[in-house]
């Protein structure tokens, strides 16, 4: 009996024996197979960002095919997006997926399946538009309007921070809102808001006209340029302040110069006159210049990620042009010669879009073509996007340009 039972435990030890012998080999197996299928998974991964590294247009490209996989294109990749009201004042700004529109009489933040999700009556003589990185200030040059809007809509009314009328306002990537207004007893007053609306620094500018201000990159300092008189010829003054002091920590006189807007490029400061591109750095130091090689300038656009666009002309008027690129330490990266007429020009991301009057080239920032449309549909501006696509906005509608 003892025997009979003792040999029944040793089948059944056997048999586990077997089992675990037959097991453990799945087990090693399964494992080897999720290692292998894991190094496949980080090799291909390796690859894709080897090949966003050395060409991140194609990276775009495939980005865009995922993005957009869902948005009805025609054969040219064209997908109408939003309408909205036929007026000739109107002036856009995008804000993510949003579009605002702004007119003298209207204000509308339109969602990408064209829905409103906000409109508001308002009266405005010059509306503008100015933008940040999360938000964009519609305002109204010379009068008193200014609304801040998210992605969600409006997010406060600005309007009340002004005394007087709106002579220029901007944000820089991290919502600093920059407001220069008239007031009584000086030529006109400069003043910073931090992104939740509270007031951070005033300037008032007793002898000369603030031609426009912002606040660098780094939130720490702020650009002030002013119009004036230097050796008995007229010059633009730059000064630099830190927030929380009314002594400039640098001046810097641009003889000769009317410089026309101020700009973050680069974590640099890029003045856009109307003879050169003047590029200083955060303490104020001259960091790089290029003066244009037609003397007039056309349109810039500075919301490229290191470079600035110019359209420079030959002549006051004519199509005799050229579109050039220029770093942000002040060298040109590239240029091309336009032989048509021009009706605006978009930098944003590493491209830049430029609208003819009957086609659109999308360029990189050293203006090798990357994207063409050949029917623009009466477009009359175009907004170029980081990822590639192109917002082209006609008198009642807009549409997206995918490459």
């Amino acid at each position: 009996m003892k025997d009979s039972m003792g040999k029944q435990q040793s089948d059944n030890l056997s048999r586990e024996d077997f089992q675990r012998e037959q097991a453990a080999p799945r087990r090693h197996g399964g494992v080897r197979r999720a290692a292998k299928l894991l190094a496949v998974l980080v090799l291909v991964f390796a690859v894709v960002l080897v090949a966003a590294y050395q060409d991140l247009s194609s990276f775009d490209s495939v980005r865009r095919l995922f993005s957009y996989n869902k948005v009805t294109q025609d054969e040219q990749g064209k997908a109408e997006l939003y309408s909205f009201d036929n007026d000739r004042t109107n002036v856009y700004a995008m804000l993510g997926e949003r579009l605002i529109v702004a007119s003298t009489t209207n204000v509308a933040v339109l969602a990408n399946d064209g829905t409103r999700v906000y409109s508001e009556s308002v009266r405005m003589t010059h509306p503008a538009v100015a933008v940040g990185g999360q938000t964009v200030l519609v305002y109204d040059i010379g009068g008193q309007t200014a609304l801040l809007f998210g992605e969600k809509g409006l997010l406060r009314d600005c309007g009340k921070l002004c005394d007087a009328g709106i002579l220029s306002a901007s944000l820089n990537s991290s919502d600093y809102l920059t407001l220069t207004t008239e007031k009584s007893g000086y030529q006109s007053v400069v003043s910073v808001y931090d992104p939740t609306g509270n007031a951070l620094f005033t300037f008032n500018s007793s002898d000369r006209y603030v031609m426009d201000a912002c606040v660098l990159r780094d939130c720490k300092h702020l650009a002030v340029v002013t119009l004036g008189e230097a050796d008995g010829a007229f010059a633009s003054t730059l000064k630099l302040y830190a927030l929380l002091s009314e002594t400039p920590e640098s001046v810097n006189v641009l003889n000769g110069s009317l410089v026309l807007s101020l700009g973050n490029l680069g974590g640099r400061l890029v003045t856009i006159a109307d003879d050169r591109l003047t590029v200083f750095g955060a303490d104020g130091s001259l960091s790089g210049s290029y003066r244009y090689d037609y003397p007039y300038l056309r349109a810039q656009s500075t919301g490229g990620t290191d470079y600035t666009a110019l359209l420079l002309s030959r002549y006051r008027s004519g199509s005799t042009l050229k579109l050039v690129t220029v770093s942000a330490d002040g060298e040109k990266i590239g240029e091309a010669d336009i032989g048509k007429e021009v009706l605006c020009i978009s930098a944003a991301g590493k491209y830049l879009a430029a609208l003819y009057s009957d086609s659109l080239t999308i360029y990189t920032s050293d203006l090798s073509e990357y994207a063409t449309l050949s029917n623009t549909e009466y477009a009359k501006s175009v907004i170029m996007r980081e990822d590639g696509t192109a917002l082209l906005l006609g008198t009642s509608s807009a549409w997206l340009f995918i490459p």
